[in-house]
């Protein structure tokens, strides 16, 4: 009986790819190992879903709008989450490592919003629970004919979701010169804010910084000329359909969603013209009155002073 012997050779040959195997895997893992402290980041969330309610009425002539807007937040990456990261655009520049890790170790998030400089009644609540806020050192970059400010206020601890609810009114101005041929009056809608936390030299990210998302736009108002544009970061504008449903009041709903070869769009521009003004009605009425209370003064006084005349003859 013949006994079959293993292939020793083979054997050998399969541990020796084994062993390179692990040495590469070691060497890669040491590069990311090497590049972890440079990637300590904070929760990672976005806005799956937005609702922004818009009122325009006019007080003592002037148009006033006030913004109730609600924003879904999901935290996508939250306290103690790793994920392997292409090394692109993380700021590396001594390792040239392909693929680092990126940790969250944080649980405190500072909201950045961008609101008009004349806004009043400014409030933020976070699932129901008002927030402190402080107004950003550095102002907001120009979007449309309006420089904006920020506000910021944190959360922590973050929650896996959340509903941010932002309120606050300003005066509407007339468009600048550059606008005018898009209508007399204008204002801007900021569709997103910016996320970050000052314990890390991480730069601050958008909400939007993940799948598309969906923007609800509703108007009220008693005017019916408005139109809508979105705008993009190179201050683009770009006609947004919609359809009005005329009641009571006009109402402006504006549904649309930021596809991912389309410009990122920073928010929406909403432009109208000054209805015309409310011709005075002629006041018939009391001229008509007035015209015969003068008639019959005059045949008095007419009748007295001839009456005058036979006394005086």
């Amino acid at each position: 009986m013949q006994t079959r012997l293993p292939n020793v050779k083979n054997a050998a040959l399969t541990l020796t790819l084994c062993m390179i195997f692990l040495v590469l895997m070691g060497l890669q893992i040491g590069n990311v190992v090497r590049g972890y402290p440079l990637y300590e980041i904070p929760p990672k969330v976005n806005v799956p879903e937005m609702n922004v309610n818009a009122t325009i009425s006019r007080v003592d002539g002037a148009f006033w709008l006030k913004i109730d807007a609600e924003y879904k937040m999901h935290t996508v990456y939250a306290l103690g989450d790793s994920y392997l990261a292409e090394n692109t655009g993380m700021g590396l520049i001594l390792d040239p490592s392909p693929y680092v890790i990126v940790t969250v170790t944080q649980d405190t998030l500072e909201a950045h919003y961008p609101i008009p400089s004349n806004a009043t009644k400014i409030s933020v609540w976070v699932n129901g629970e008002k927030v402190e806020l402080q107004q950003d050192i550095h102002g907001y970059f120009h979007l449309f004919d309006a420089n904006l400010q920020e506000i910021n206020w944190t959360i922590s601890p973050v929650p896996n979701d959340s509903l941010v609810a932002v309120h606050y009114e300003h005066p509407i101005s007339r468009t600048g010169e550059e606008f005018s041929y898009l209508g007399d009056y204008a204002f801007t809608l900021p569709l997103y804010g910016r996320y970050g936390c000052s314990n890390l030299s991480y730069a601050l990210y958008s909400w939007y910084g993940y799948p598309p998302n969906k923007y609800s736009i509703q108007i009220e108002s008693n005017l019916t000329e408005m139109q809508a544009y979105s705008i993009d970061t190179r201050g683009t504008l770009t006609p947004l359909s919609h359809t009005p449903l005329i009641n009571e009041v006009g109402r402006l709903e504006i549904a649309f969603s930021r596809e991912e070869e389309s410009p990122f769009v920073h928010g929406a521009v909403v432009v109208f013209n000054a209805p015309a003004e409310e011709a005075v009605p002629f006041p018939v009425v009391p001229i008509a009155v007035a015209s015969a209370a003068a008639v019959v003064v005059g045949v008095g006084l007419l009748a007295y002073f001839k009456k005058r005349r036979r006394i005086s003859s």
